[in-house]
């Protein structure tokens, strides 16, 4: 099985009067060179109507968008005012689809892979669901104890991606 499909929903509501909101950044992406926009062929019909996943443009579209997400993290300012939003980030719950190419490529880009959580090796790929239930897990295991600052940065096919910045309280997790 490739994909362990899953459904998963983060329901988001106003912050209370007065307090900054949890969500601090969020942004997506839809572009890039057609390899990269073909780079996942869902019901191929030149491979029995089969996904195709052709991995050197799936790496190179993960990359492009990892580069484009921590250089504008490390362009805006870190909430207290020192250094970097990256710098204020403590937790980074990317999208659970290849733990050693993000992993390698988070490295390579400046980020430390301490950073990192996978769950990946439990569960498998839950595909769109992977990020919403990876942050359930990252509770669930203990990693996230109080309020903290996640990156959440996904990637999918047709050279889509995006991310969000936001303190995730563990008692906010079912």
């Amino acid at each position: 099985m490739l994909f362990g499909d899953a459904s998963a929903a983060l329901v988001v509501g106003p912050a209370p009067s007065g307090a900054p909101p949890d969500i601090e950044v969020s942004q997506t992406y839809a572009s890039g060179p057609m390899g990269e926009v073909d780079s996942i062929i869902w019901s191929n019909p030149e491979f029995d109507n089969d996904v195709t996943v052709y991995g050197p443009d799936v790496r190179a579209l993960v990359k492009r968008y990892m580069d484009q997400m921590l250089a504008e993290l490390r362009a805006l300012r870190h909430p207290d005012g020192h250094g970097s939003m990256l710098d204020a980030i403590e937790v980074v719950v990317p999208h659970q689809a290849n733990k050693t190419m993000v992993t390698s490529i988070a490295e390579a880009a400046g980020l430390d892979a301490s950073r990192l959580y996978f769950d990946i090796e439990r569960v498998g790929n839950r595909s769109s669901a992977s990020i919403p239930l990876a942050l359930q897990d990252v509770v669930r295991d203990g990693v996230l104890t109080r309020p903290t600052r996640v990156f959440t940065p996904g990637f999918g096919a047709r050279a889509v991606g995006g991310y969000l910045v936001a303190r995730f309280a563990p008692s906010i997790v079912p």
